[in-house]
């Protein structure tokens, strides 16, 4: 079977925050000082909240994945939104490129710049459940808040999904606004041609 999938890995910071939690819930256990209870079940909450995203990254749990049928786009870890951080399947039957873009998580002041992929949508699709607003960050229209990841917790191997779309979706291009130009702008990047000659006199 013809398929790219990637997972989220636990990485160094999720790691972190799994062996705070733990040492957090054995505190609870062997500490129970009324005094520290407010602040500890606060922290605890705090705590609970990020737990199911780095569980997600123990486990491995499906970030993206290209196969026959289209594109899968996994729970997004840490996500305390529902709607927008909730898997999503999109056919290929309504898929008209996929996008590389990069944002500024913490605004345009913000140094951090992390790379994000999208699935513009064809003009034809119906529209999504929710989540169909324009991504922020992203140049490229057609390209709805839900249908987009940021490549975080995860890498993304771009010959490896090239090759099956080449497979299964060869109509469906790859762009990636850092270094391709945008559709439409391609003529702009061509030098004026000259003006035809007139008849001669």
């Amino acid at each position: 079977m013809t398929y790219y999938e990637e997972r989220y890995r636990l990485t160094s910071r999720a790691a972190v925050g799994l062996a705070a939690s733990a040492l957090l819930v054995v505190v609870g256990f062997l500490w129970h000082l009324p005094v520290i209870f407010l602040p500890l079940g606060a922290a605890l909450a705090v705590v609970t909240a990020q737990g199911a995203g780095v569980i997600d990254r123990a486990r491995r749990t499906t970030a993206f994945r290209a196969d026959q049928v289209g594109i899968t786009l996994g729970a997004v870890p840490d996500k305390l939104t529902v709607r927008r951080g909730s898997r999503l399947f999109i056919p290929w039957a309504d898929v008209e490129r996929i996008i590389l873009y990069p944002v500024h998580p913490r605004g345009r002041g913000g140094r951090a710049v992390v790379r994000c992929i999208g699935v513009q949508r064809r003009p034809t699709a119906e529209a999504l459940q929710w989540g169909n607003e324009q991504a922020p960050g992203c140049p490229v229209p057609r390209v709805p808040a839900w249908a987009t990841r940021m490549i975080t917790g995860w890498r993304l191997d771009r010959s490896r999904l090239a090759a099956v779309i080449a497979a299964v979706a060869p109509d469906v291009a790859i762009l990636d606004v850092s270094t391709d130009p945008l559709p439409g702008e391609e003529d702009h990047s061509r030098p004026d041609s000259a003006p035809e000659a007139g008849p001669a006199a």
